[in-house]
Order: C-alpha cells, then structure tokens, then sequence
C-alpha cells in the first residue's frame, strides 16, 4: 500500500497540537545540564528526555553519555520519477534481495496519486545532511564521514566498497533507468523526466568492527532515553516502535 507520509504526519501534528503538545521547529540542540535541554530556542526541561534526532541521534546521545561505539553514516536515497503516464506500471515491483546489501535496491513504487517512480539509491553521502552541493555542509563533519568511509571503502567491510561503487553509478540517468527497466516487460526509458527531492538515510555504524547496525537501537537512564538507530521500515512501524520505547523505557 501507499500513503503519503507528508499527509500522516500533519494529521498527526494537528492530532498532538489539539491534545496540548507544543511544537519548535527550526531549533537545534546545543547541549544540556541535568534534565534541561539548551538549544538555539532557549531551554526546556523535561522529567525524561527522548532523543530521536534521526542523523544527529549519536551525537546528541554521545553528549549524554550514551552511543559511544557507535557513529552515523548517512546514505543518499535518489527517486526518479516517471512522468510519460500513470499506467505503464501497475503495481509495486521490487528486486530479489541482495542479503549482502542491508539496502533493498531500486524498485518500482506507485505513488498516493498513481504516479510511477523509480528508487532509491544508497549512495554513500558526503555530510549528514547532503541532499545537495550547498545544504547543510560542515567541513568538520564531511572530514569524519569521509574519514569512516574511507576506512570501510579500504577494507570493503560488509561490501561497502562494491556498494559505493556501484551506488555511485547511479548518479548516471540511463544507468538507472536500466536497472529498473529490467524488472518489466515494456517501459519507455525516455519518461523518466525528473529526480524527486533526494532524503538521507540514518546509518548507525558500530565503530568497532565496522558493520552496518541493521536492527533497532536504544540507550538510556532515568533522565534521557535514545533512539540510535530506526532501520527501514522505521515509518511504517513507527506507530507500534512508539509504543514499545514507551512502555519499556519511559515507563519506569
């Protein structure tokens, strides 16, 4: 099935506004003391604080105390979308899983609305936030993941150097679209006119034997609970994961 995730989550943020939660967006975390949390907002003080910072979940748990073996390696997910018609595709089609590859592969998906796209990659990114050139570029954080993917491309840990090789050939339209064009009988190659916006997948990476972490992680005490690492499919279980880190970790 399809949603529209962007749908979900304003239904949800009208749902918690009306229940009494407040919302800061734009706001990053500085640093905390205690059970108050210092950010560019000002501070807040919670009985538990939940970290769920997605791409900067280690850091800020490493502040706390918590994930230091680990560190995140953000990978690029690239969609193209197919604009000739609706109906050439039909359906979700997807690739024979590669259980070398923690990543499923470029698929076909069909949207809320009918449209057809093609994605993602894995590409191997060169900041956290590296959805483009100019977005969000920290020289001192390219340094450190470029620092790890080194050290992963030089040992091919887990096949990262196969993968990066050949995520990176993605970047190339018409091999792409080839790819993609081998799970179906007839597609016209030329109605992929347009990348949809890209997104950043969270990568935990135990930093010790340098392995892809592909399960659920969360560390935590009384004062501050983190959730590391919320591995595809994170938004489709994140109703029933919401629940578990409640009754597990906040519970007490």
């Amino acid at each position: 099935a399809s949603i529209d995730p962007k749908a979900v989550c304003r239904a949800l943020k009208e749902d918690l506004a009306g229940a009494g939660v407040e919302f800061v967006f734009g706001t990053k975390y500085l640093s905390h003391t205690g059970h108050v949390v210092h950010t560019t907002q000002g501070d807040f003080e919670a009985q538990r604080i939940v970290n769920c910072a997605g791409l900067y979940a280690d850091k800020i748990a490493q502040d706390f105390g918590f994930g230091k073996k680990y560190t995140m390696i953000p990978f690029k997910g690239l969609y193209l979308k197919y604009t000739k018609n609706k109906t050439d595709v039909r359906m979700h089609i997807y690739p024979v899983p590669n259980l070398k590859n923690p990543f499923l592969g470029v698929h076909f998906t069909k949207t809320v609305d009918g449209s057809i796209k093609i994605g993602p990659t894995a590409i191997p990114a060169l900041w956290r936030e590296n959805y483009d050139l100019k977005t969000g570029f920290q020289p001192a954080e390219m340094a450190k993941v470029l620092f790890y993917e080194s050290k992963l491309f030089l040992t091919n840990a887990f096949g990262f150097r196969d993968l990066a090789l050949e995520e990176t050939r993605k970047y190339d339209k018409k091999y792409f679209i080839g790819l993609a064009a081998q799970m179906v009988q007839n597609i016209d190659p030329k109605g992929f006119k347009e990348f949809t916006l890209p997104g950043i997948r969270a990568q935990l990476l135990d930093k010790d034997n340098l392995a892809l972490v592909q399960d659920f992680v969360v560390e935590g005490d009384s004062v501050s609970t983190h959730v590391l690492n919320a591995v595809s499919p994170a938004f489709t279980c994140a109703f029933p994961f919401s629940k578990y880190i409640v009754d597990q970790y906040l519970g007490t």
